[in-house]
């Protein structure tokens, strides 16, 4: 094959304006909207919004929060509530959690977990200012049926 010593052109259909790339969305952006639900991920095996027990108060306790929070900006739900409502690594998941999101095809290096209760949570991912709800979970604590488990300090 034969070398040539001519340098080649490429040719452009067009040439970009300026060589400022510009970040249209910035990823904390959804911080200061109010927050959408999203029910089509739900889970609906495990920690299902479709279970009796979560049907049997979701007009009473699930949806009259919802309502609440969405009066709210994501920033008075993540940051200012910050110990009630938070993200948890994936990682920190219990392992049938974890498993279930390989299952479910859902790749993230965090879910979102939203308190209603002492003992309920509800489990989802934020994309935009979007919740898709994931999970319910009623059982929140120390134990192997939860979502997340919850280790109190100093005990």
């Amino acid at each position: 094959m034969a070398r040539s010593d001519k340098k080649k052109k490429i040719k452009r259909q067009f040439s970009p304006e300026g060589n400022i790339i510009k970040n249209i969305v910035t990823p904390d952006a959804y911080y200061k909207e109010h927050p959408a639900w999203n029910f089509v991920s739900c889970d609906k095996e495990m920690w299902s919004i479709q279970s009796e027990r979560v049907k049997s108060i979701f007009w009473q306790e699930i949806f009259p929060k919802l309502q609440e929070w969405e009066k709210l900006t994501w920033s008075d739900i993540l940051v200012d509530s910050k110990k009630q409502n938070h993200k948890i690594d994936v990682l920190k998941l219990n392992a049938c959690a974890i498993t279930r999101l390989t299952e479910l095809r859902i790749e993230a290096d965090a879910v979102i977990s939203l308190r209603l209760n002492g003992t309920h949570r509800i489990y989802g991912i934020i994309t935009q200012s979007i919740f898709s709800i994931l999970w319910v979970d009623l059982d929140h604590g120390n134990n192997d049926t939860c979502v997340c488990k919850s280790r109190l300090k100093h005990t």
